[in-house]
């Protein structure tokens, strides 16, 4: 069976880990990456530069799949802004799953987010679009992701827990059962969070405590 094709937006570090999550899933070939125009033709992974940002509205004539391939550190809005301007041009992001990785068949994952190496995602629960769940982290039963979000490296998210949009939560960061977190915020290394939370904050520590706001 001929594989389709997928472009992937973004050639740094976790465009090289989703390639192989690619590679292992098995049911794209990746046709090439688009990155800044200084970069055309370059390779990464042994794939090609094939295209900058400005070249949405011709690739999306040539191609169906897409997948955005820029980490998501301290600031969302790039992977946001993107994803928004992909859906202008009805493009298509698949949900792609490491075969390493466990998701229950009672979980309910949005377009365009990639569950990486030995990440669980237990039952009920629910990924919004272009999520990043990476290598190790735990979405236990019942909880709800929202848009655009990091749930970064060994981080755990138990049960029955609201997380809005934008948020990056760090590595090795635990959040506890029944916590409500808003919008735009960043929960640090290893930060243990035991209190619901609104937007636009910045915690770190066990227990977790604001030190500050992000971007507004």
């Amino acid at each position: 069976m001929k594989k389709e094709e997928i472009v992937l937006f973004g050639g740094g570090g976790h465009c090289r880990s989703v390639i192989d999550v690619i590679e292992g899933e098995d049911r794209f070939r990746i046709a090439g990456i688009v990155d800044q125009a200084e970069m055309l033709h370059e390779k990464i992974s042994g794939y090609e530069v094939i295209a900058n940002d400005n070249d949405i509205p011709t690739l999306a004539k040539q191609y169906k799949y897409f997948f955005i391939t820029i980490g998501h550190i301290r600031n969302s809005r790039p992977r946001w802004h993107l994803y928004d301007k992909l859906m202008t041009y009805n493009c298509s992001l698949p949900v792609i799953v490491s075969p390493k990785a466990h998701v229950s068949k009672r979980a309910r994952l949005g377009p365009g987010t990639i569950v990486m190496p030995f990440a669980m995602v237990n039952s009920d629960a629910e990924i919004g679009p272009n999520c990043i769940l990476n290598t190790s982290c735990i979405i236990e039963h019942d909880t709800v992701v929202g848009f655009n979000n990091h749930i970064s490296t060994g981080s755990i998210i138990n049960g029955n827990c609201r997380i809005g949009d934008n948020n990056f939560i760090g590595t090795n960061s635990t959040i506890l059962n029944n916590i409500t977190i808003g919008d735009d915020n960043l929960i640090g290394a290893a930060a243990v969070l035991v209190k619901s939370i609104g937007n636009n904050q910045k915690y770190f520590g066990n227990p977790a405590t604001v030190i500050g706001r992000t971007y507004v």
